[in-house]
């Protein structure tokens, strides 16, 4: 099971790439990928691009790159196939038009992949739209990774295990509040710790608020997924 989420990265493109290819948390080096670019001089080759785009001076494209994640429940894939996962949902996604640097991450206790690619792409020098539609495109092409690997898959029941073809013939409406009880349940199912639960509802694509513990925390942790009008309670 994969779960995924998006951001956009307005100004520290070099840092954010030096994070992902962290030697240590890429078992130096080795599961790190690239495309019509390299780590090394992926900045520049971003910044080509960008120069060259037609709407290089729309206030409402400051995106310069865009951050995709996307993490794996724990022990269900090798660092090998993680990557390898990575790479088709980049190639699938991106359609060899945008420049890219996939790592994946081997220092957590859950395996996930880290993909930063440029706002605009090589052919025709357009921006990426970051709407609801992609987010759900980057969702499904996951998924359908997952079954093509014959991995367990994000399901609307909340049954963790289950591979995609036994969860599809059974598929059905839920609400959104419903589905947010669901997503909480079978996440508290495959996590450890208070962190990992809050990293994986955000993978998920949920906006969380008040997650503080303390004296000065607010009563109530709410969530918000990319379709939802306003925040729930949890």
């Amino acid at each position: 099971m994969a779960v995924t989420k998006i951001h956009g990265i307005k100004t520290t493109v070099d840092k954010a790439i030096e994070y992902i290819c962290n030697p240590d948390k890429t078992d130096q080096n080795l599961y790190i990928s690239s495309f019509a670019c390299s780590p090394e001089t992926a900045v520049l080759d971003f910044k080509y691009t960008l120069d060259h785009t037609h709407d290089c001076r729309d206030p409402h494209n400051t995106n310069k790159a865009f951050h995709l994640i996307q993490a794996f429940s724990p022990g269900e894939v090798s660092y090998e196939e993680a990557h390898q996962i990575g790479k088709e949902l980049a190639d699938r996604l991106l359609e060899g038009k945008y420049s890219y640097v996939l790592t994946t991450h081997t220092d957590k206790g859950h395996v996930h992949n880290h993909l930063i690619f440029c706002s605009a792409d090589n052919i025709t020098f357009s921006h990426y739209h970051d709407c609801k539609k992609n987010y759900w495109k980057i969702r499904n092409l996951s998924d359908t990774l997952c079954q093509e690997h014959n991995l367990s898959t994000i399901m609307p029941d909340g049954k963790k295990g289950m591979k995609y073809n036994e969860w599809a013939a059974n598929k059905s409406e839920s609400s959104k509040k419903a589905q947010l009880r669901k997503d909480i349940n079978q996440t508290i199912r495959i996590v450890s710790t208070y962190s990992e639960f809050l990293t994986f509802m955000e993978a998920k694509g949920y906006e969380i608020k008040n997650a503080e513990f303390g004296e000065n925390s607010r009563k109530y942790i709410t969530f918000r997924s990319p379709d939802m009008s306003r925040p729930v309670r949890g």
